[in-house]
């Protein structure tokens, strides 16, 4: 058993820090709710507490960080943005002490991307991780062209530097290009639509090669491209570690998929049924809308799709994780307080009502932290969403084992 306090300290524009009392609490989102979107900016909701006639040093766009101690109170870094909202109300004010709350609202770099166009001058056919680093590199990496020519000295801030030109993020501009998976899995057809908003380019290019968009803990933007999955070493969460109170799986009808069509270059269509399924179910159809330039890639997504959806998968979503129970370890404790969304996680510890063993991936992070406690939930797709494999009812009844390899072949194979 091992003794944690979290002690978590908020750092703002690099150099003013808030603890122990000021903070009444720390909540934390990051990442998506499942793998048929893209994760959203990060945003990060902070309460500070001082008295009246003590401001607190905090200004709009100011960085922020958020940082907790691991197991050996070394502070580490689980978010990074900017300030975004200000809001401060009096709660007491009177002859023995007045209070005043600040409620901080920070967003993610993800954000930044969202007030920036792109698209101007076109993006030739290229894979999904080459048209995402494409895209951030128009968004965050300045030269010379970019900047108006009548500008002169005097009108720009004595403080501005290239690096923080236009208020970029250092962190994630000097990680840029080692942070995107390129060139990626699928290729994308060739973009001419004009200049657009740079995230909702971005996040179609993201979602139409399968891959993963996402904010990292230090304010950095990755992309993980569908294959890069399959080498993920998950972390194993034991009996121990995981809050079983509060846990909860729905099936649900709505989300039952055996008509599939994907739609890619010049609005063609790539399409996928089970019949099985709508015999069960009735037939209920969905559509993707991707830029895919191969008919053969969108076959194997509308397949792929089809498979993921078309029977019913249930298995909790969210595993919540509270890092100040003496029952968790160390190591797994330091593991979670650095852990990225898009990492492996395996359990086979749930409950018996849950189907025990739990295989996928944290698609999203949601901390809630005070002085003494950090909970955090793992929002989590299984494995067979990402690499979809048949369950019995996909099975041609006539099919036999001894047509398998059964020396070589596993039932996840099929």
């Amino acid at each position: 058993m091992t003794t944690y306090t979290p002690y978590p300290k908020v750092v703002f524009a690099g150099a003013v820090e808030y603890a122990d009392n000021t903070i009444s609490s720390i909540g934390i989102s990051l990442g998506r709710r499942d793998i048929y979107e893209q994760a959203q900016p990060g945003i990060a909701s902070v309460q500070l507490w001082t008295d009246a006639d003590t401001a607190l040093n905090v200004n709009l766009s100011d960085s922020v960080d958020i940082q907790i101690q691991d197991s050996t109170a070394t502070y580490q870094t689980i978010y990074s943005g900017i300030i975004s909202d200000i809001d401060i109300t009096l709660d007491a004010y009177g002859s023995v002490g007045s209070v005043a709350m600040y409620n901080i609202t920070a967003v993610g770099p993800l954000s930044l991307v969202n007030k920036h166009t792109t698209g101007g001058l076109g993006f030739a056919k290229e894979f999904d991780g080459t048209r995402v680093l494409n895209i951030l590199t128009d968004v965050f990496l300045q030269d010379w062209t970019e900047v108006v020519p009548t500008l002169t000295w005097d009108a720009v801030s004595n403080i501005a530097t290239w690096a923080n030109w236009d208020g970029t993020n250092i962190t994630l501009v000097n990680n840029l290009t080692t942070d995107i998976d390129v060139p990626g899995s699928y290729e994308l057809e060739a973009y001419s639509g004009g200049v657009t908003d740079a995230l909702a380019l971005v996040q179609s290019a993201a979602q139409s090669g399968r891959g993963f968009l996402f904010e990292a803990p230090d304010g950095s933007i990755h992309y993980d491209s569908y294959d890069a999955r399959a080498t993920y070493v998950p972390l194993t969460l034991t009996a121990d570690d995981l809050l079983a109170a509060g846990l909860r799986q729905a099936a649900q009808w709505a989300e039952i998929v055996n008509d599939v069509t994907v739609i890619y270059k010049n609005d063609a269509e790539a399409y996928a049924a089970d019949y099985v399924s709508q015999q069960s179910y009735g037939q209920l159809a969905g559509s993707r809308s991707t830029t895919l330039h191969n008919l053969v890639d969108a076959q194997s997504q509308a397949e792929a799709f089809l498979e993921s959806r078309a029977f019913p998968r249930t298995y909790p979503e969210e595993l919540t994780i509270p890092l100040h129970s003496p029952t968790v370890t160390d190591l797994t404790r330091d593991a979670l307080i650095n852990m990225m969304v898009g990492s492996a996680v395996y359990t086979q510890e749930l409950p018996a009502v849950f189907g025990t063993t739990f295989d996928g991936f944290v698609e999203g992070m949601n901390w809630s932290l005070t002085r003494y406690t950090a909970d955090l939930t793992l929002v989590c797709s299984a494995l067979s969403e990402t690499f979809p494999h048949k369950v019995w009812l996909q099975i041609a009844p006539g099919v036999t084992w001894a047509s398998y390899t059964p020396i070589t072949e596993e039932w996840m194979d099929l």
